[in-house]
């Protein structure tokens, strides 16, 4: 009977900071996932540009759809849900990093000059309007990736004549769970809309 007095206290107070610690466990920062930044690199043109090519001076403007306006890593179930991968970052929100990521594509093909100060004669003037409309990654019911889809519509008005319609997009199939290979398809993506926007103005 004493024994059974001294035990049960003992008990309660090593169940109630088990519960503790179990509760308080989230917040621990060695068990936050490891957090990845994710970089792309520009869409480099092989068609040479011969010196007596004219260098259009180009405004660009370019604007994501909303829920994508975002530095996390993006995946769309089956079921409507934007999920972000866990830890996965790009190196900054979708415009930033499709604005410059675009720019350094169009002036790697030496036929653009991007001129973020609109300080250019007005005739010269090209303004380079897009939309971002798909940027992530397609999951399947058990959440597995399955592709990354890009596309990207706008249009390029150069001063009085008629604009130019711009319309491009890709799909890129996936069959791995590893990060590395998910942002390789989204790098992919992006130099084939780029080839395609490239092709229409």
């Amino acid at each position: 009977m004493i024994v059974n007095r001294l035990i049960n206290p003992v008990v309660i107070c090593l169940l109630a900071s088990a519960c503790l610690l179990a509760a308080c466990g989230g917040l621990i920062p060695a068990e936050k996932p490891v957090v990845t930044t994710w970089w792309l690199k520009p869409y480099v043109s092989l068609n040479g540009v011969t010196a007596s090519d004219p260098v259009l001076q180009v405004s660009l403007n370019l604007s994501v759809v909303p829920g994508l306006d975002s530095d996390q890593v993006l995946a769309l179930s089956d079921d409507a849900e934007l999920k972000p991968y866990a830890g996965a970052h790009w190196a900054d929100h979708l415009p930033e990093l499709l604005t410059s990521l675009v720019g350094r594509s169009l002036e790697a093909s030496g036929r653009f000059e991007i001129n973020p100060d609109r300080d250019f004669v007005k005739s010269q003037k090209c303004d380079l309007q897009l939309e971002v409309q798909e940027f992530y990654a397609d999951l399947d019911p058990g959440d597995l990736t399955t592709g990354v889809r890009v596309a990207i519509h706008g249009r390029l008005q150069c001063g009085s004549a008629v604009p130019v319609r711009v319309q491009a997009s890709a799909l890129i199939p996936v069959d791995d769970k590893r990060m590395t290979v998910i942002i390789a398809a989204f790098q992919q993506a992006m130099d084939q809309v780029m080839q395609e926007i490239l092709k229409q103005i």
